[in-house]
């Protein structure tokens, strides 16, 4: 009988050691992994510095970059979790900016922009915009062009400072009742990918062609009129800011930031252009959604850009910008 408990005990002891082993192990690769991040982000930072302005908003700074001149503004807001708004928006700056002034905002985690410690709830983060293009020496009217969630802040800013908006573009945006009733709940995931990123995972799985595809390139043939340049930084800016802090702090504020918007009231006469995805006007929320939309304005007009992907601008960019340039002549 003590036989049998003494070999039970050693492997108990032996089991226990094991566990330790490999405890000790993974603690000294994400520590290791860490410092590589780390390193890596410092050397990222030195080899491509911001392009655009750096300005001081709410003790943290954000990253503004503009180019053209016009009486109007173009005002161009990224979708969620897209790592560089500035290349992201390429397609259309590098066009637009030969007719009006435009300018490319980053959002606290996105870019070159700093995190902060404001929470990201839709009227934060309005005022974040109005204060950087005022520091930034931007002129109202604006006219604001927001991807996909960028549509909620677009309205806002139009509710809050309405006399400085000419009007508002839609790149596939959500609706704000689109979003009220999106009950999704991905944080969980968000932060297992945030894990992967500051112990070096996700740096490290990027060298492999389809990991890398993955995360840099969203849709089928998104990035096909971005320099090669472009590109690059595009990669390193997933490697800084894939889901930080802000970005799952505006997954989880979608529904109270839309109900915030809803209660802020239509935009009336306020020109609203809605550019819909072909391909997620075939789903039946995202098409009846996106028809009501229209309604929020009394100057409204839905394109369905056919065959193009959420990322309409990197589908049919001559026809987004011959729209905005539309607009800007009737202003």
């Amino acid at each position: 009988m003590q036989t049998i408990e003494k070999t039970k005990s050693r492997k108990r002891k032996r089991s226990t050691k094991i566990v330790i082993g490999i405890l000790a192990f993974l603690l000294v690769v994400f520590i290791v992994g860490a410092i590589y991040q780390a390193a890596s982000l410092r050397a990222d930072q030195q080899k491509y510095p911001p392009v655009g302005k750096m300005i001081e908003v709410n003790d943290h700074r954000m990253h503004m970059y503009g180019e053209g001149e016009g009486e109007i503004t173009v005002v161009l807001g990224s979708g969620f979790g897209t790592p560089s708004p500035y290349v992201d928006f390429y397609p259309l700056y590098s066009k637009l900016s030969k007719h009006t002034r435009v300018v490319v905002y980053e959002r606290p985690g996105y870019g070159w922009s700093e995190t902060t410690k404001d929470n990201r709830e839709v009227d934060i983060i309005t005022e974040e915009i109005h204060t950087l293009l005022e520091k930034a020496g931007e002129k109202p009217p604006y006219l604001f062009v927001g991807h996909s969630l960028a549509s909620l802040e677009s309205i806002r800013f139009a509710q809050m400072y309405e006399d400085e908006v000419a009007g508002i573009v839609m790149l596939d945006g959500g609706s704000p009742e689109f979003y009220q009733s999106d009950k999704s709940s991905p944080a969980l995931p968000l932060y297992g990918i945030q894990m992967l990123k500051h112990t070096g995972v996700l740096r490290t799985l990027m060298h492999f062609d389809g990991v890398a595809n993955l995360l840099t390139k969203p849709q089928e043939g998104y990035g096909e009129l971005t320099p090669e340049k472009l590109k690059k930084l595009n990669a390193v800016m997933v490697n800084k800011n894939t889901y930080n802090r802000n970005l799952i702090q505006e997954s989880n504020n979608v529904t109270k930031n839309a109900e915030t918007v809803i209660d802020g009231g239509r935009l009336q006469n306020i020109p609203l252009t809605l550019f819909t995805s072909g391909k997620n006007n075939q789903e039946k929320k995202w098409s009846q959604t996106q028809k009501d939309f229209t309604k929020w304005s009394d100057k409204s007009k839905q394109i369905v850009i056919e065959g193009a992907g959420h990322y309409v601008h990197h589908d049919d960019p001559d026809l987004i910008v011959k729209e905005i340039i539309n607009l800007i002549e009737k202003e």
